[in-house]
């Protein structure tokens, strides 16, 4: 984490970028979003009510145990893992790994239960990959040698379940890649391309910058600059703007609601915004400042 450490000091003056520590206050995942973030406050969350902010939690906790089980645990691995961990429970390092897992699970489900579900749990728990695959051997093995203890299974059994455990993760990576990658290769964000072809044919400055959905995805296929659609309407999105000298704005036909999908309905009704033309159901306008 250094490099993105030195990056936000030289960027913000300080470690974490502004507004971080606001994340602890968001309602929705939408909030993620949010501009300005100072409208992220404790007053604010706790008047959404307990009964939201204890069901965000629960919601949170069962997303996070099915991702530990699916993603973590492999599936057809997590009763080996679970054996392991038993078998080895007394090892430092076991100890130290299932304390960091229960930990980093607290943290994900109760302090940020927007963000764990939605990839952060499963992204900061591949640090613990190597110890959870370390151990399903372990269980496996044990599990082999009580069925040997009842009569079943040969010497062979060993070498034959080890060769099937590695044999079936790697089937199910590659049916898992064929089946959810591939068919969507480029499809999420390759629409970009028709938008900038029609920014440029509209004279747009290769420095002009966009404010869209997915700015990480909109800067990959095109390499312009972009940043994110905020939540809070029309309004946020003008403020967006003159904070950021952005130019141009996207909006796609899924996810845009409110006052967003009255401009996306009627682009020529908002004087604010100039409507430049439509690439493959996205419509782009000029933001007039």
């Amino acid at each position: 984490m250094s490099p993105w450490y030195a990056r936000n000091l030289a960027a913000f003056g300080s470690f974490m970028a502004p507004g971080s520590s606001r994340a602890l206050w968001l309602t929705s995942y939408n909030d993620t979003f949010a501009y300005p973030a100072s409208q992220l406050t404790m007053a604010r969350w706790l008047a959404s009510g307990w009964d939201a902010i204890l069901l965000a939690r629960a919601k949170a906790g069962g997303v996070n145990l099915l991702n530990a089980f699916a993603a973590q645990g492999g599936i057809f691995l997590f009763p080996f893992i679970l054996a392991g961990l038993w078998i080895l429970r007394r090892d430092l390092r076991v100890r130290f790994a299932a304390l960091a897992w229960i930990l980093l699970f607290a943290a994900m489900t109760l302090v940020f239960p927007f963000a764990g579900p939605r990839g952060a749990f499963f992204h900061a728990g591949a640090a613990l990959q190597p110890m959870w695959w370390s151990l399903a051997p372990v269980g496996l093995d044990a599990a082999v040698a009580w069925a040997r203890r009842r009569g079943r299974f040969d010497d062979r059994a060993f070498a034959v379940f080890r060769g099937a455990l590695v044999g079936i993760a790697a089937l199910m990576t590659v049916a898992i890649f064929a089946i959810r990658v591939l068919p969507n290769w480029e499809r999420e964000d390759g629409h970009y391309a028709g938008v900038e072809t029609l920014l440029l044919q509209q004279g747009a400055p290769s420095d002009g910058i966009v404010i869209v959905r997915n700015p990480p995805g909109y800067n990959i296929v095109t390499g312009r600059a972009a940043i994110a659609l905020p939540t809070g309407g029309l309004a946020s999105v003008l403020a967006v703007a003159e904070r950021y000298d952005a130019r141009y704005l996207v909006l796609e036909p899924l996810g845009t609601t409110g006052d967003l999908r009255e401009l996306y309905d009627h682009p020529d009704q908002f004087p604010e915004f100039i409507y430049l033309g439509e690439a493959d159901d996205d419509r782009l306008y000029e933001i007039v400042r």
